[in-house]
């Protein structure tokens, strides 16, 4: 008995990890791809397409009210665009949340950043987002070049480097 615990133990844990692989990877299978193009309306009220942005290095995130990680995250990325929105970076942020309340809660007081409602979740599904938060850098020619899934303490300095990086291309 002890042993069919142990064993159905470790054949849960296999197929846990194989399926956090699988969902890990996804969204980030788009590296080197072209961004998938979209338009969503912003919580101000516009609508925004992200190829309107070509020429210009985007970092596009997913997130959502309820993700503290989410917010954290973008208060680090809001940072960085304040610092290098001169030289063409730029944040969107997608809220993935179910209302446009919830969705302009994630921007905050005075975000120097537009907050877009992706409503239906098509834009999540799009980019293959299975769990927030989601960080995608987009280059000037509109290509994906990373995918950051997960946001831990830290993390910043990998999103300033591969900034930098873009900038310098």
């Amino acid at each position: 008995m002890i042993r069919r615990a142990v064993s159905f133990r470790a054949l849960t844990a296999a197929a846990a990890c194989v399926l956090l692989v699988g969902v890990a990877t996804a969204a980030a299978q788009l590296t080197g791809m072209s961004a998938p193009d979209f338009v969503l309306k912003s919580v101000a009220g516009q609508n925004t397409r992200l190829s309107e942005f070509r020429g210009e290095v985007v970092m596009l995130s997913f997130g959502a009210t309820w993700c503290g990680d989410c917010r954290a995250q973008l208060t680090h990325l809001s940072e960085m665009q304040t610092r290098y929105r001169d030289a063409g970076v730029t944040l969107l942020a997608v809220s993935l949340d179910q209302t446009a309340k919830q969705a302009g809660e994630l921007s905050g007081n005075g975000a120097a950043f537009p907050v877009l409602h992706d409503v239906g979740g098509e834009v999540g599904r799009l980019y293959a987002v299975a769990k927030v938060p989601v960080v995608v850098l987009i280059d000037r020619e509109g290509v994906v070049r990373k995918v950051f899934e997960g946001y831990r303490r830290g993390n910043e300095s990998q999103y300033l480097e591969s900034v930098q990086a873009l900038l310098r291309e």
